[in-house]
């Protein structure tokens, strides 16, 4: 009786070792720490409206990191993202029971940017869509399409369009690997790994009212690619709310510079006997 209780309870420990679970991405779209939504006011640095019309992008060579430091690469995913859609579904299932990290590309990987979409049915992401994700073969698909519009006379209305549609595999940004503080764990045979993207941050030292109209991979389509790492549009918390600042505290500022030969460098000014400043290695 006691090898057969031993035989089950090492079956069912093995049968949990390889359970094997749905994954799914949830993709939480902010502006400046506002939940975002397309054709919303926002306003920019310079306290002018401006709202963004369409923000999609793809995502592509998803590798995750799991259960103790396993990776798994999840091979021939693509994800679509869509700045008004949170949840993207993954149609297999891995032995994965808990996510500690993600790492990804902001792209479609070579092989399949140099395909086309008439080999994907239109439910793919790499299928035909509608307005086009793609400059056709073999020019490749839109990694990145921007388009929306700010107020640039002054009279409170975003009136003015600009559009950033970003193609060539010169654009293709490898996604810092971005590593969550407890580990994504399954529940119900599914495991749902959150992430925010910050579109604002797309738009790092950009003004709005210059950006005009660039399908390519021009200086605008160059700078929004780079921001995604320099500007960590992806994270893996939400950024703190933003509050309107007293006169005293707009007189504050704390800014990081990554550039520099011996980064980061931590600049900072704050109000005497109002705040104190820690700085925490996550």
């Amino acid at each position: 009786m006691k090898k057969i209780i031993s035989t089950i309870c090492m079956a069912c420990f093995f049968f949990a070792l390889q359970a094997q679970n749905t994954l799914s991405l949830e993709l939480n779209h902010l502006f400046k720490g506002q939940t975002f939504a397309l054709n919303q006011d926002y306003n920019d640095d310079q306290q002018r409206a401006v709202k963004i019309t369409s923000t999609r992008y793809y995502i592509s060579s998803i590798t995750l990191k799991h259960d103790g430091g396993q990776e798994t690469a999840l091979n021939g995913t693509y994800i679509l993202g869509e700045g008004n859609v949170t949840n993207y579904s993954i149609d297999s299932s891995y032995n994965i029971n808990s996510v500690e990290g993600i790492e990804f590309d902001l792209s479609v990987d070579y092989d399949a940017n140099h395909g086309n979409t008439s080999n994907f049915p239109n439910t793919h992401p790499l299928g035909p869509k509608t307005p086009a994700m793609d400059w056709g073969w073999p020019s490749g698909y839109f990694f990145l399409v921007l388009h929306g519009k700010v107020d640039d006379n002054g009279d409170g209305t975003a009136n003015k369009s600009f559009q950033i549609e970003s193609f060539g595999d010169q654009l293709l940004r490898d996604i810092d690997v971005i590593e969550f503080t407890e580990p994504i764990t399954a529940e119900n045979g599914k495991i749902t790994i959150p992430l925010y993207v910050n579109v604002d941050r797309w738009f790092a030292e950009m003004d709005f009212a210059t950006i005009g109209f660039n399908h390519g991979a021009y200086a605008p389509n160059i700078k929004a690619a780079d921001n995604t790492n320099a500007s960590n549009v992806f994270t893996a918390q939400a950024p703190v709310s933003i509050n309107e600042a007293t006169e005293d505290e707009k007189l504050a500022f704390v800014y990081t510079n990554y550039k520099m030969p011996y980064a980061p460098v931590l600049f900072y000014k704050l109000p005497e006997s109002i705040y104190s400043l820690s700085i925490i290695d996550m």
